[in-house]
């Protein structure tokens, strides 16, 4: 499970023009979970 501060990093870190597998690399996770969050349409639930 991909926690709330890894997606806005994924968000940030895509913004600043990092490719999705520079990404995936420098946070340890897979490519194809860097796309899922970058093409979702809203944000993930915030678990409290």
């Amino acid at each position: 499970m991909v926690t709330f501060e890894t997606v806005m990093e994924i968000k940030i870190l895509h913004k600043q023009g990092m490719s999705s597998r520079a990404i995936a690399r420098e946070l340890g996770i897979s490519r194809n979970t860097v796309k899922r969050y970058l093409q979702a349409k809203s944000e993930p639930p915030k678990y409290t």
